[in-house]
């Protein structure tokens, strides 16, 4: 099924125009002979997993500052995927022999470390950072041993199971974490859905439903949440949209059929000069079903901001 896979701009004058919201069409990022996921951007810093050459599914995290040359992440010996920037902290997962953990790196003096109080013997995996929040999963996916989408405050300790899940048929899978709200996926006996999460009152919500798989969410620092809609199988009708923190749901790109995305990165890009409308953009690891290739395209969303 589809969700339990590991997964031209507007001118100035042309955003005054914009009445409510509008999404450009994809653009390609990261399109080389190897496969590309795991998007992961803020700022001028990106990063992301590359496989390695003859090993499609084996891959190594890379991190690059605007034009310069990409930096290898992980450490020799190890294999792992990108997870989230906040400033000039990447937080990715390293797996080493059969361990996974969570580890930190500093895109400035290229230092690796771990954060306290986070790794363990189980699978650490798909973290994201925003603030003192680290937002990760902790659990392998399709053993039936406990699952957790799991929000941890990096100054205090505190730490926050926003789901768990003991299934061999199930899947949990954290998305991303901004500003003051998270996002993550549950899949149980065919039904995958994308929930919502507010730090502050914690509240959840769940993404409305239309009888399809949702998967593969991020989430803005005000709560716009982008996500995949599709069939049950790769590549049938697959939609990126979004839903604001009002509820209002739209498509944004409609995959040519054959065609889908495992997962997605939304981070604000500045407009210049300042003014009444926002621009997110939101990357993807776009799939090819039939042959299983990956690469990295971009979307950018604009809205018109709520008056103050």
């Amino acid at each position: 099924m589809n969700a339990l896979r590991a997964v031209g701009l507007f001118a100035v004058a042309g955003l005054l125009t914009v009445t409510a919201s509008a999404a450009t069409a994809p653009v390609p990022v990261k399109t080389s002979p190897r496969n590309e996921t795991t998007p992961a951007a803020s700022g001028d810093y990106f990063a992301w997993a590359k496989s390695r050459r003859g090993q499609p599914h084996t891959l190594d995290v890379y991190a690059q500052l605007g034009t310069e040359a990409p930096v290898k992440v992980n450490a020799r010996r190890t294999y792992g995927w990108a997870g989230g920037i906040d400033g000039t902290r990447l937080a990715y997962q390293e797996v080493s022999k059969r361990n996974s953990n969570i580890r930190f790196f500093d895109l400035t003096t290229h230092r690796r470390n771990s954060p306290q109080g986070v790794n363990t013997k189980r699978w650490e995996w798909r973290p994201t950072i925003s603030g003192d929040w680290l937002l990760f999963d902790r659990g392998v996916v399709f053993s039936g041993s406990k699952q957790q989408v799991i929000l941890r405050n990096l100054v205090t300790g505190e730490q926050r199971v926003l789901d768990s899940l003991r299934s061999k048929h199930g899947l949990l899978q954290a998305g991303q974490v901004n500003g003051d709200f998270a996002v993550w996926m549950k899949c149980v006996s065919g039904t995958c859905t994308v929930f919502r999460y507010e730090t502050t009152n914690q509240v959840t919500t769940p993404m409305p439903t239309t009888g399809q798989v949702q998967y593969g969410p991020s989430v803005t620092a005000t709560g716009t949440t982008y996500y995949g809609r599709s069939g049950s199988e790769c590549g049938a009708a697959a939609e990126l949209v979004k839903t604001t923190i009002y509820g209002a749901t739209e498509v944004l790109y409609s995959f040519p059929a054959g065609q889908d995305f495992g997962l997605t990165y939304a981070t604000p890009v500045a407009i210049k000069p300042p003014g009444e409308i926002s621009m997110t953009r939101i990357y993807f690891d776009r799939t090819v079903c039939s042959t299983e290739r990956s690469d990295i395209y971009s979307i950018d969303d604009f809205d018109r901001l709520p008056p103050r």
